[in-house]
């Protein structure tokens, strides 16, 4: 077995008001015989044609929180599989407990009608829990914490691991203790970082998150989500920002 057991592809790095021209969140893991998304926002199935990923070929698509930068491309991937690509691979929704209700009045509002019928492939939902961790084929665990981001409890910080190695990505969220949980031992952590030095309830800071990275036992981090104050103040960043269609091997 090689050392690069995981190929990550970052579809979209952006937060909801697309600053920089970034596309939403969506982040691509190859291993084994797998394909799995981390979010999925309303710009995804765009950014997957971009980096020359097949849509098909997803087999999950696992969801932070249900803010539209994050889960609103789904009703666009239910689409692509049921008119352009014919799909018949059953598709695996993972996230929070209201995911699939929400996955359908959204499908509903963009496409009404559309979805009455039944698709040509299976669609089956789980719910995330931080006390449990669900296979995800080829050997694969994921697993969750509790984050953050605005009033909702159901707000994860995910994790894959794989083969000896391992993917965190934050989501959304500001500075909290479960971060540290997340990293640890991860041979790579996307954070979510929307400022440089101005904390503001749900979201991270530079400053913020450079006064705990000695806690966070991670060995490679990298950050996303920027807003403008952090695009503004790039010479200053150190640890790396991670850009649309960038390729990291694990």
């Amino acid at each position: 077995m090689t050392k690069e057991t995981i190929a990550l592809v970052a579809v979209g790095t952006g937060n909801a008001f697309g600053h920089g021209g970034r596309l939403y969140s969506c982040f691509h893991l190859s291993f084994g015989n797998r394909r799995i998304l981390f979010d999925c926002g309303g710009s995804s199935l765009i950014g997957l044609r971009r980096c020359g990923l097949d849509p098909a070929e997803i087999d999950t698509v696992v969801i932070s929180h249900l803010h539209g930068d994050h889960f609103g491309g789904i009703p666009y991937l239910l689409l692509e599989g049921k008119y352009v690509s014919r799909r018949t691979r059953p598709l695996r929704l993972i996230g929070p407990a209201d995911l699939q209700r929400r996955v359908d009045l959204l499908g509903e509002v963009l496409y009404s009608g559309t979805f009455d019928e039944p698709l040509a492939f299976e669609v089956s939902y789980s719910i995330l829990n931080p006390q449990e961790k669900l296979p995800l084929g080829d050997g694969a665990e994921l697993g969750c914490v509790r984050v953050r981001h605005g009033q909702s409890p159901d707000v994860f910080g995910l994790r894959l691991d794989y083969a000896g190695r391992s993917v965190a990505y934050s989501g959304d969220s500001e500075w909290t203790d479960s971060l540290v949980e997340l990293a640890r031992g991860a041979d790579l952590m996307i954070c979510e970082c929307l400022n440089y030095s101005s904390p503001l309830p749900s979201h991270m800071d530079y400053l913020t998150l450079m006064a705990q990275r000695q806690r966070l036992e991670c060995q490679r981090l990298v950050l996303t989500h920027p807003g403008p104050e952090m695009l503004e103040n790039l010479d200053k960043i150190e640890t790396p920002l991670v850009q649309d269609g960038e390729r990291i091997k694990i």
